[in-house]
């Protein structure tokens, strides 16, 4: 019998370091110019209402998909928090 759950700890692991390369972009360029803040703002909207949905709405809740975005809000505030930080001219 296929044991599901590595399908689901898969997608995790591929959740956990899709951005990590523009993570590492934006750190090694010192921009953050070409990222849609909004785009990341409504995103993290999505993972707070599914948050939300599997943890209140949900008789059993599923971890894995809970693991996902939390993992996704985390990242999503690390690039909102360095494309504002890079955005600060250093002062002369």
């Amino acid at each position: 019998m296929f044991n599901w759950k590595i399908i689901g700890y898969l997608g995790v692991f591929f959740a956990a370091i899709y951005r990590i390369p523009q993570i590492i972009k934006i750190y090694k360029t010192k921009k953050g110019d070409d990222v849609s803040k909004k785009t990341f703002i409504l995103h993290n909207g999505a993972y707070v209402s599914f948050i939300i949905y599997l943890t209140c709405g949900q008789e059993k809740i599923d971890y894995i998909l809970l693991v996902y975005y939390f993992i996704g809000i985390i990242e999503n505030l690390i690039i909102l928090g360095m494309k504002k930080y890079y955005k600060i001219e250093p002062e002369i």
